[in-house]
C-alpha cells in the first residue's frame, strides 16, 4: 500500500518502498533473489538474527543510548545499535556457529568521556555500581545521570535504569528480581547529560553471578 503525503508517496509501490526517518525521505528497491546464498552470506544473516534477538530485551535502553547517533545518520537509534553490534560484537565461525561477544557490545554511543574506573558488585536485592565522583574530564558534568544495565543471556531478559543517580553521587543501585536458580548477568554502565544532548559509550563492567 502507498500513501500520498505532502506530494510524496509513502509505503510500498511496485518494487519500491518509501518511508521517512528523522525528516528524511528514503526510497529503496525491493526484489526477489534467485541465486543461492553463499556460506558467508548465510553467516551474515545469522549474525543479524542473533543481534536482533539479543537487542530485543534492551530495545528501550538502546533507543535512548543511540538516539543522538541515529539523528546524525538520519536513521533510528535501534538500527544504529543493531548495525554496530553486528559488526563488532558478533563472532561468526560458520553459518551455524554465531556467538555474541558481550565485552565488545555497545548499548549507548556518544562523545562524552566514559568512566573507566566504574565497578559493580552483587548486594542484597540487586547490584551496586560505584564510580569516581571527583573525576571531571571533557564533556562530563556533575548532574549527568547514570544509565545502568544488567543483561541475562540464559533468560534473554534484562534489568536496566535509564535515569539513575547523578554523577556527583558516585554510586547507584539496580534492583534485580531473583530467578529460581542462579544466573549470569553481563553488566554495563553509561552516563547521559541532564539535557539529553550528550551521552557516553556504554562501558562493560564484567560478568556477575546472581
Amino acid at each position: 500500500m502507498s500513501i500520498r503525503k505532502g506530494g510524496i508517496f509513502k509505503g510500498k509501490k511496485g518494487n519500491t518502498v518509501t518511508y521517512e526517518v528523522n525528516g528524511q525521505v528514503i526510497q529503496r528497491t525491493i526484489g526477489k533473489r534467485e541465486k543461492p546464498y553463499k556460506d558467508h552470506e548465510l553467516g551474515n544473516q545469522s549474525g543479524f538474527g542473533k543481534t536482533s534477538v539479543f537487542m530485543r530485551p534492551v530495545k528501550q535502553f538502546i533507543k535512548n543510548g543511540f538516539e543522538l547517533q541515529g539523528k546524525k545518520k538520519f536513521t533510528i537509534g535501534y538500527n544504529m545499535a543493531v548495525g554496530y553490534n553486528r559488526m563488532n560484537a558478533i563472532e561468526i565461525t560458520s553459518p551455524n556457529s554465531v556467538r555474541f561477544v558481550y565485552e565488545k557490545a555497545l548499548f549507548s554511543q556518544g562523545a562524552m568521556t566514559v568512566n573507566p574506573e566504574a565497578t559493580v558488585k552483587v548486594v542484597e536485592g540487586g547490584l551496586e555500581f560505584r564510580w569516581d565522583a571527583g573525576l571531571m574530564a571533557k564533556g562530563m558534568k556533575r548532574n549527568d545521570h547514570a544509565m545502568l544495565l544488567a543483561y541475562c543471556p540464559e533468560k534473554e531478559s534484562a534489568f536496566f535504569e535509564l535515569s539513575g543517580a547523578n554523577r556527583k553521587t558516585g554510586r547507584d543501585f539496580l534492583e534485580i528480581t531473583a530467578y529460581h536458580q542462579p544466573v549470569t548477568l553481563e553488566v554495563y554502565i553509561a552516563f547521559e547529560a541532564a539535557d539529553r544532548k550528550s551521552i557516553s559509550n556504554s562501558v562493560y563492567l564484567g560478568q556477575v553471578q546472581f
